[in-house]
Formats: C-alpha cells, sequence, structure tokens
C-alpha cells in the first residue's frame, strides 16, 4: 500500500471499524431507512472524494477510491456509501446539487437494487437523461439486507444529460468491488477458523482436504480482487472492464460462498455468527446489474465485434488494467 493509499484508506477503515459493527448492520438490517451510522459517514469527508476540485471536492481518481469501495465491502457496511459518492461526482460535473443530506442509490433495471431500502434517493435512466428520484415504498428485500426495487417513474427531483454514461456499468463496477471486499474478508474468517477450531485432536486447518478448499478459495478471491481492480482503473466506468470484473467476482463468489459455508460447518449458517452477513450479501450482489451470464454475454459479443485476430489481442487492448 502506498503513503497515498495508507493516508486515506487507514482514516476510512477506523470509521468503519466504529460505524459498521455486527451490532450496528443487525440494527440496520431489521429497520427501513437511512441508518444513524450515515451522519458520521457524510461528515467524513470521504463522500466527496471523486468531485472535481473546482466544486468543492478532493478530485481524486476511480482507482484512488477503490480501496474504499472494497473497504465498505469488507466492512458489510449498510449503507450506500460508494452508490451516493459516484452520484455526486456525476452530478457535481454537470453543476446539478442533490438536495441537503440526501442518501443516493444508483437504480438502473435489476431485481434487486441493493441498499435503496437505506437510501432516500436513487439515480435511473430515463432515454437519453439521468433522474434522481424520491425513494418510495421498495418493498420486501428476499436476502433480508436492505435491499428492494426501484419504479424509475417515481417523482423525479431533477434530471440532467447522461453523456454517455451508463447505470448499469456504474452500478455493476460498483458492486464488483464490494464483492472482491466481502470476499476477502470471507477468506480471513475461513483462515482463521480452520486455524482454531479443532477436530479429532487438531486444528481443522491441518487436514489435506480443508487446505485444499482454502487454497480454491484464496485462488478465485485474488482473481476476483484483480478483476474489480481493472474494473475501476480507467479514468471513467468502462464498459468492457466492467463486463470483466462483475462476471469474474460473481463467478468467484459461488465457490468462495460455498467453500467458507463448508469450512464453518452448522455455525457458519447461524444467525448470531457473522459469516451470513457476508454471505447473504454477496448473493444478492451476484445477482444485481446483471448476473455473470449478462456480463459474459455483453463481453463475448465484444470480442466478435471486435474482429482482431486472437482472444489474447482482444484482451491486451480492452481488459489490461489502466496504468
Amino acid at each position: 500500500m502506498s503513503d497515498f493509499e495508507a493516508m486515506l484508506v487507514e482514516p476510512f477503515r477506523r470509521l468503519l471499524a466504529d460505524i459498521a459493527t455486527p451490532e450496528a448492520i443487525r440494527a440496520a438490517e431489521a429497520t427501513r431507512g437511512v441508518p444513524p451510522m450515515w451522519l458520521e459517514i457524510e461528515g467524513s469527508g470521504f463522500l466527496d472524494a471523486l468531485v472535481p476540485e473546482d466544486k468543492g471536492g478532493a478530485g481524486l481518481r476511480l482507482c484512488d477510491v477503490f480501496p474504499l469501495v472494497t473497504a465498505a465491502g469488507e466492512a458489510v457496511l449498510p449503507a450506500p456509501f460508494a452508490e451516493t459518492m459516484i452520484a455526486r461526482a456525476l452530478m457535481a460535473v454537470r453543476g446539478v446539487t442533490p438536495p441537503t443530506g440526501s442518501v443516493i442509490v444508483l437504480a438502473p433495471p435489476s431485481p434487486v437494487v441493493p441498499l435503496a431500502g437505506a437510501a432516500t434517493h436513487a439515480l435511473v435512466p430515463r432515454g437519453s437523461q439521468i433522474a434522481l428520484v424520491e425513494i418510495g415504498d421498495v418493498g420486501v428485500d428476499p436476502f433480508g439486507a436492505g435491499g428492494g426495487s426501484v419504479d424509475p417513474d417515481w417523482p423525479a427531483v431533477c434530471t440532467f444529460g447522461a453523456n454517455g454514461v451508463e447505470l448499469q456499468v456504474f452500478a455493476a463496477g460498483l458492486t464488483a468491488a464490494k464483492m472482491a471486499g466481502a470476499m476477502a474478508r470471507l477468506l480471513d474468517m475461513s483462515l482463521r477458523f480452520a486455524n482454531e477450531r479443532e477436530q479429532f485432536g487438531r486444528p481443522l486447518g491441518k487436514f489435506q482436504a480443508i487446505q485444499h478448499q482454502l487454497a480454491v478459495m484464496s485462488e478465485q478471491v485474488v482473481s476476483a480482487f484483480v478483476a474489480a481492480r481493472i474494473g475501476m482503473s480507467a479514468r471513467h466506468f468502462d464498459p468492457l472492464q466492467v463486463a470483466m470484473a462483475k462476471t469474474r467476482s460473481s463467478e468467484a463468489s459461488h465457490q468462495v460462498v460455498a467453500i467458507a459455508h463448508a469450512v464453518h460447518g452448522a455455525i457458519g449458517v447461524t444467525e448470531e455468527y457473522d459469516l451470513q452477513l457476508l454471505t447473504r450479501r454477496l448473493k444478492q450482489w451476484q445477482m444485481s446489474f446483471g448476473s455473470e451470464n449478462y456480463w459474459a454475454e455483453r463481453l463475448g459479443r465484444a470480442r466478435l465485434a471486435a474482429g482482431l485476430p486472437t482472444s489474447m489481442d482482444f484482451v491486451r487492448l480492452n481488459l489490461a488494467e489502466v496504468e
């Protein structure tokens, strides 16, 4: 981690450790509306990280805030921090000021919009425009994680030109990064449990079958993390890089969740144990803003249309991390 990343990320991690406790997360799940912790998030200044300096923000790049988004996923933050951060930046460069105290999710068409129940407003696509709508009744989240559905026809506070912004790409890119953070924490929890839990007189981690599972889990977590980082490496969210990031993170989550629960055994599915706080959200994020099948097909169509002689050329020209 560079000095800049440490200076930016460590204070944010300390903030998350204070406000996103397991008790606070469970309390947020049990109620609808903006969680009390939002006041501290708003007061921290991190929400304006991507807003240009001449608009009063920090003027950071996507790659700069990638560690913040993964940290929010790792902490299972029950408030739309990353989404509001992106929304503020999108609106600032267009000269639009969101309502005071607004908590915003990105809401392109999706079976479930994560954290819609914890927001006051949503950005929805309307043709060549993007509308900021007031959140109404979002219904029931089948994952019990504060999500719901967003009606694009809810009353609009304001509209502005999309100017090439595809909300689904932005939402999927953020989701891939949060998934990477959550999966990294699942790996850490599984490693700790395997090293501390004993069976037949020795730690679970000493059994070859468990070691194999953890090795596979590690491979999946690392590949998803790299893909998600590439998805936020360009100046803006690039559709092809995001397609790769969301495909890989969603694919990886199947094995990561399954292995985490297999290693933990029965305790992993109990309500009082924190594992399910992560795995429920990973399942929610997996189907949000396009599954791995959707994004893989989109990526495949782009490959066929590129007219390049090899897939390696396509990867090199379109999916490499931007320096």
